[in-house]
C-alpha cells in the first residue's frame, strides 16, 4: 500500500503551504560602503546571509552579526538579505547584496532564523564559490544555544548544565536570550536617520500622525479583517490623530480607506532611512501579532502591540526578542490570543481605546486582553519579570 505525501501546513492558520516556484537564478543587487578593496584570497571574505523574519532579523543586526564579525576578525564583510534593507547594514558590512523586488515572496518562506526556501538553500550553496558563508540560521543558535567554548558542542535552554555534556568543560557562553540584562549593554544599533531624511519625512506626515502596520503574510496566518482596519481608523480618527499607513507592500495588506496615506505602496517606501525618519515622527504605531514594533524601537517611538500571551511569557520567545531590542519603557504590550480578537473585534477595539488613554497618562503597564485564562497569565507575567 503506497504512502500519501502529506502536504506542509501553515502553523498559524492551518491553510496548505503553496509548493515554491523553482527559479532559475537570483540576481543580486549590489552596494559597496567602503573603500576597503576586494580581496583575491576568498578566505578572507564573509558573507553572512540573513533571510529571517524581521523580528530575528533585527536581533542578527543588533547582536548576531556584531559577534559574528568578532569572531571573523579582519574579514572583508558581506551581508546577503532582503530587498530594501541595505540602510540596516551599511554601518556593518563592507557590501550588501539584496534580493530583487520580484523575489520578495520568498519572505513566506522564512522564520525565526531559518527558512525553508530550496530557492534560497541554492542561493546560500552558491555563495561558498565567493567566500566562507556564514547562513542565518547558524545565529539562531548564538541567541538560543549555550555553546562549550573549548569542543564547540551546544545545547539548549531546557538543559541547564553547569558543564558541557560532551567534554565536561565548564567553559560556556550564554545565548543572548538567556542573559539579556548582560548582552543588553553590548547592543550595536542602528544608525538613526539622517537630517535630510528627517525633513524628507514631513512630507508624509499631518499632524498627531499615527502608524499602522497591517499584517498580511500567509506564513502563520494571523491576520485581521479590512473591516477591523477601518474601524480602527475611525477610532483613531475620532480620537484626533491621523493615522498613515507604513510597512511593506509584501507583508502588509493594502489599506481599505481611500482618504489615509498608504506609505506602504509608494515606490519611497524601498528606502528605510525614510521610513525611519517617519516613524519616529509619529505619536505611536500600533500592529497586531508583528514584529514591525522593532522599527518604531529603532528610533524610540512609543507602540502598542496585540501579542498572544505564549509569545510573550510563554515558551514563545517574542518577549525576550522584545526586551534585547527595545531601550524604552514607552511601550504597550497587550496580551490577547488571535482568535478571541477575531471573534471579538468590538471588545479589541475598546481595549485599544483604553491602552491608548492609559499611554497618554503615562501609564505603560501591560494590557491583559481578550485570553482564555486571565489568572493563568498573571502567574505566567509574574514568573518572567526577571528579564522583562
Amino acid at each position: 500500500m503506497p504512502f500519501l505525501k502529506i502536504k506542509p501546513r501553515s502553523p498559524g492558520d492551518n491553510k496548505i503551504v503553496e509548493k515554491e516556484i523553482v527559479l532559475d537564478e537570483i540576481k543580486l543587487h549590489k552596494y559597496k560602503f567602503s573603500k576597503k578593496p576586494y580581496p583575491s584570497d576568498k578566505s578572507q571574505i564573509l558573507i553572512i546571509t540573513n533571510f529571517s523574519e524581521f523580528g530575528c532579523e533585527s536581533l542578527a543586526l543588533m547582536y548576531c552579526i556584531p559577534k559574528i564579525l568578532q569572531m571573523y576578525p579582519n574579514s572583508y564583510v558581506i551581508c546577503v538579505g532582503w530587498y530594501g534593507r541595505e540602510y540596516l547594514y551599511r554601518h556593518l558590512a563592507d557590501e550588501y547584496w539584496e534580493l530583487p523586488e520580484d523575489c520578495q515572496w520568498l519572505r513566506e518562506y522564512s522564520h525565526a532564523f531559518h527558512h525553508t526556501s530550496k530557492n534560497l538553500a541554492k542561493l546560500e550553496k552558491s555563495l561558498l564559490s565567493h567566500g566562507v558563508v556564514y547562513k542565518s540560521e547558524n545565529m539562531g543558535y548564538l541567541c538560543v544555544a549555550r555553546v562549550c567554548n573549548d569542543c564547540k558542542h551546544y545545547w539548549g535552554e531546557e538543559d541547564d548544565l553547569p558543564h558541557c555534556a560532551k567534554c565536561n568543560s565548564i567553559s560556556i557562553s550564554d545565548g543572548f536570550l538567556f542573559n539579556i540584562p548582560f548582552f543588553k549593554k553590548f547592543a550595536i544599533k542602528v544608525p538613526r536617520p539622517s537630517r535630510d531624511h528627517i525633513k524628507l519625512a514631513q512630507k508624509y506626515l499631518k499632524p498627531n500622525s499615527v502608524g499602522i502596520f497591517a499584517r498580511s503574510r500567509k506564513a502563520y496566518g494571523r491576520n485581521l479583517r479590512p473591516e477591523f482596519y477601518v474601524s480602527l481608523i475611525k477610532l483613531l480618527e475620532d480620537k484626533g490623530y491621523n493615522p498613515i499607513w507604513i510597512g511593506e507592500k509584501q507583508s502588509v495588506m493594502p489599506c481599505p480607506v481611500s482618504h489615509i496615506t498608504d506609505f506602504s505602496r509608494m515606490a519611497e517606501s524601498k528606502d528605510l532611512e525614510l521610513t525611519l525618519a517617519i516613524i519616529s515622527q509619529l505619536e505611536f504605531t500600533i500592529q497586531f501579532w508583528t514584529a514591525s514594533t522593532r522599527l518604531a524601537s529603532m528610533v524610540d517611538t512609543p507602540w502598542i502591540l496585540f501579542e498572544s500571551p505564549d509569545q510573550i511569557v510563554g515558551r514563545g520567545q517574542e518577549g525576550r526578542r522584545i526586551a534585547l531590542t527595545t531601550d524604552s519603557d514607552k511601550r504597550k504590550l497587550v496580551l490577547s490570543n488571535f482568535h478571541t480578537v477575531v471573534e471579538n473585534e468590538d471588545k479589541a477595539l475598546e481595549i485599544v481605546d483604553k491602552s491608548i488613554e492609559e499611554m497618554k497618562q503615562k501609564n505603560w503597564d501591560d494590557v491583559i486582553g481578550l485570553v482564555d485564562n486571565i489568572d493563568v497569565v498573571k502567574i505566567m507575567l509574574e514568573k518572567q519579570k526577571m528579564w522583562r
